[in-house]
């Protein structure tokens, strides 16, 4: 028998975007007079992938001026547009930019304390606004969990319904073509239809469907891409809006790079081999100017390019050595790896196939140690010689040769191929040579719905569906062809604030003359 239900606003999803949507439109609801949102969600938590992430960008936020950053909206709008080449829809861009401090505000209203404001990397602007853990003083990863349950506690207490262990599978239309409610199946296999005045869709992108990415973006997952595959995040949410209408949005991939099986559990070896080093393809070619190996989304940009998708990091004995004695280039605080104490340790662990016992390990578990089988393909080597590298490797050997002898032959002077500074040109010599394979990686799909600057979902004629809106990573277009690590925490901030405006439309459209019964 089919479960009846009826709410003003029903939100589809519950990951970060959604959370905010829901706990905004209570929040609102509340402040007219009362009403009531649901939140189906089809896991038995909240968040989403966000539990995974730190911190959320701002700009013009308190807690930058406290540090004296007065990088302005106006700048930052303009940075942005020109890094997009203004395809992304300005309106939408502005509007989120003009509210990012006040929705920094509005997290710490509920509970949510920040670490501080942070650089990404060298070149990037001090805009993430990272999430304290209770009990330390460190920027810590996944602290965004803490957040969440702080929103989703909120939420509850306002009065937000979250549905559980419940999947959205279809859009209820009324005769106008205007949204009225929601089909859902709870596991069970329990219908549910569910009445409202307005719905937002915030169900986080393709990143999970491995089929769907090969036919959007070209992509063959565990072969050329290497993203995060978070369960659930299946495309249901895009399919459900486009077979209801609304338009499809180009879909992207957040790309960014990693080398898998040591980036999340070898760290001290990932951070090592993710200097800026000589970085060459399988033809034994340079490709990139190395010193940018920090910006993560250039770098992947750069391995899209290659052959297979990847590029291999090389240093020698010296390199390792002078990192042993002076500690990294570049150091970064999330991995927060500050001296190669563990180098050797590491090294032994990965290549005599055991576990890893790096200290939180996205993969690690109490009850699952992590191991590598003889099937797994390496991705980390250490050599005697350039020909043993290009053996194990498949790296082409004579051009190999080629390349590093030119490469030496720039040490600590000018780089004639990419204009890299003389402090990161060190020579790569033996007697060991030590080789690591990177390969673009992501956190997942960017875009898929069309939408307006009020998150109002379009349809194929660019018009709004009454009462349909979205928010979050299934809308994120604003970012163009490449995601832009100059501004930290982008990801986050526009999945919260996207979901904030998602939720205020809604509500007015409620008392709108817009408004479809």
């Amino acid at each position: 028998m089919s479960i009846k239900m009826e709410a003003d606003v029903v939100v589809v999803a519950a990951g970060m975007s959604g959370l905010s949507a829901a706990v905004q439109a209570q929040e609102l609801l509340n402040e007219r007079g009362g009403g009531k949102v649901i939140a189906f969600e089809k896991s038995g938590t909240t968040g989403g992938a966000a539990n995974m992430g730190m911190a959320l960008f701002a700009v013009e936020s308190k807690l930058q001026k406290e540090d004296m950053y007065y990088w302005t909206k106006d700048e930052a709008f303009l940075d942005f547009m020109e890094y997009t080449h203004w395809r992304a829809d300005a309106k939408l861009v502005r509007r989120w930019f003009n509210m990012s401090a006040s929705t920094i505000d509005w997290l710490m209203g509920m509970g949510t304390q920040f670490q501080g404001v942070y650089k990404y990397f060298k070149d990037s602007h001090k805009t993430q606004h990272i999430i304290k853990v209770p009990g330390t003083n460190k920027p810590t990863e996944r602290c965004a969990s803490v957040n969440i349950k702080n929103m989703t506690d909120y939420g509850v207490e306002l009065g937000v319904d979250f549905q559980f262990h419940t999947s959205i599978k279809e859009l209820i239309k009324g005769d106008k073509g205007q949204i009225i409610g929601v089909k859902a199946e709870r596991e069970d296999g329990t219908p549910i239809e569910c009445m409202a005045n307005a719905v937002i869709v915030a169900t986080g992108g393709i990143g999970n469907n491995v089929k769907m990415i090969e036919e959007r973006l070209g992509f063959k997952w565990g072969e050329d891409m290497f993203t995060f595959r978070i369960p659930g995040l299946d495309g249901d949410g895009m399919n459900m809006v486009w077979r209801a209408g609304g338009k499809e949005a180009p879909v992207t991939m957040e790309v960014t790079y990693n080398t898998p099986g040591v980036t999340d559990l070898f760290k001290t070896l990932s951070e090592t081999m993710r200097q800026p080093n000589l970085l060459v393809n399988l033809d034994g070619k340079r490709f990139f100017n190395e010193e940018l190996m920090d910006n993560t989304t250039y770098t992947g940009n750069s391995l899209l390019q290659q052959k297979k998708n990847c590029g291999f990091s090389i240093i020698g004995s010296d390199i390792l050595d002078y990192y042993k004695e002076n500690g990294l280039d570049y150091i970064t605080y999330h991995h927060n790896i500050r001296t190669l104490d563990k180098w050797d340790h590491e090294a032994e662990l990965y290549l005599s196939g055991q576990q890893s016992d790096v200290e939180n390990s996205v993969f690690a578990s109490d009850d699952k140690d992590i191991s590598y089988g003889e099937n797994v393909e390496r991705n980390f080597w250490v050599c005697d010689s350039l020909e043993e590298v290009a053996e194990v490797t498949g790296i082409n050997y004579k051009n190999l040769v080629a390349t590093v002898d030119r490469y030496n032959s720039f040490a600590g002077g000018y780089d004639e191929d990419f204009c890299k500074p003389a402090r990161y040109l060190k020579a790569v010599e033996g007697p060991k040579y030590y080789v690591a394979r990177h390969f673009p990686s992501g956190y997942g799909s960017l875009g898929g719905l069309q939408v307006n600057e009020n998150m109002e979902i379009l349809d194929n004629k660019l018009d709004k569906i009454p009462g349909l809106y979205g928010c979050g990573t299934d809308t994120a277009t604003v970012f163009g062809d490449s995601y832009c690590f100059y501004n930290p925490g982008s990801t986050m901030s526009y999945a919260v604030n996207s979901g904030r405006i998602a939720a205020i439309e809604a509500v007015k459209y409620l008392d709108s003359e817009d408004f479809v019964e």
